[in-house]
């Protein structure tokens, strides 16, 4: 094996979770034997892959991201940590460090996240889609052995860029969506056999949250009620499709494990306890964003005093830490197979 380094500006040098897992990453040692984690996918699993020059994605790099851990912006969309870091937790993976920390070769005792923020299971956004990232992860997968791939976890997680992407940018009308969700189903399915076919064989596929509810869709109503327009057209058929194809894959997955996390109950169940559809961080005006500077670099957004109070984090899509460790909880159930 080779050694490798880590860009310690861009990564987390401790962590703080709460105990609820039993497990800290960053704090408390990892089974010597611990399975790695492969991250692919967007925001929800992003760790640190946006590039901070990138005028477009600024926010995970820019105050007050960051604010409860590590103190400062580390590129992680929310106040802390993200779904990756808090299910890597709760399966005890070995620590995960973004894939543009590493400098090097790879010597097997860390997982990796290819997640970008942005990133579609197509192009959105004019950025790659996750097959790009699948692409990284090729010209690096001789550095495992075939017992790391085997006992590995591929966390494969959609925020719904694509979607988003055909609804604010493209202007297109949501009522003929439906042809869209095909195209990414069918994507997800390629991807997932791919990433089979490298060698690797515990497969954990998000499903997408209550669209209507996130943010991004509940501005509108002053963050008051959800938009089931954006849920009925949206991520339903989007989850009805990756369920058929996740139940055929598990034939062809004869030797693997492959399951659904259901964010969709996840955020429905535990939203409302973690102060409802309001997010912690919003922008002051209509043309502010949770993160966003005006004139002389005053802060364009107001923050609530207790984030891990809340579910949502910002005014996009994005739950605090507090939300995502209630996500995780609601998943356990699930996680058997991966273990």
């Amino acid at each position: 094996m080779y050694g490798w380094t880590v860009d310690r500006g861009r990564t987390r040098e401790s962590c703080s979770f709460p105990v609820i897992f039993g497990y800290e990453q960053g704090l408390v040692a990892h089974p010597a034997s611990a399975s790695l984690m492969f991250v692919f996918g967007s925001s929800y699993g992003d760790i640190g892959n946006v590039d901070p020059h990138d005028s477009w994605r600024p926010y995970p790099w820019t105050k007050p991201y960051g604010e409860t851990w590590p103190g400062v912006p580390n590129g992680r969309y929310s106040n802390g940590h993200v779904l990756s870091d808090v299910l890597g937790a709760a399966l005890q993976t070995a620590p995960s460090v973004s894939i543009t920390q590493l400098h090097g070769g790879i010597n097997g005792t860390v997982g990796i996240s290819f997640a970008v923020g942005g990133a579609g299971v197509l192009s959105a956004y004019g950025y790659p889609p996750i097959s790009a990232q699948i692409d990284q992860f090729q010209r690096i997968a001789s550095s495992f052995t075939p017992e790391q791939l085997a006992s590995a976890v591929v966390l494969y997680t959609t925020a719904g860029d694509d979607y988003f992407y055909y609804i604010n940018v493209q202007k297109s009308p949501i009522e003929t969506i439906y042809p869209l969700t095909v195209n990414v189903g069918k994507q997800i399915s390629v991807d997932l056999i791919r990433l089979y076919q490298l060698g690797l064989r515990k497969f954990a596929v998000t499903y997408l949250p209550p669209t209507g509810c996130l943010p991004i869709a509940t501005a509108n109503s002053s963050y008051s009620s959800c938009n089931q327009t954006w849920s009925a057209n949206v991520a339903e058929p989007h989850n009805a499709r990756v369920f058929r194809n996740v139940l055929g894959l598990r034939h062809y997955f004869h030797n693997g494990s492959i399951v659904n996390l259901d964010l969709y109950t996840a955020f429905t169940n535990v939203q409302s306890s973690l102060g409802g559809l309001r997010p912690c961080c919003v922008g002051k005006d209509a043309n502010s964003k949770c993160g966003s500077v005006g004139a002389g670099g005053t802060p364009a957004y107001t923050v609530c005093p207790n984030p891990n109070s809340k579910f949502f984090w910002d005014d996009l899509i994005h739950p605090t830490e507090a939300g995502w460790q209630a996500v995780v909880n609601q998943l356990q159930s699930a996680l058997g197979p991966l273990r």
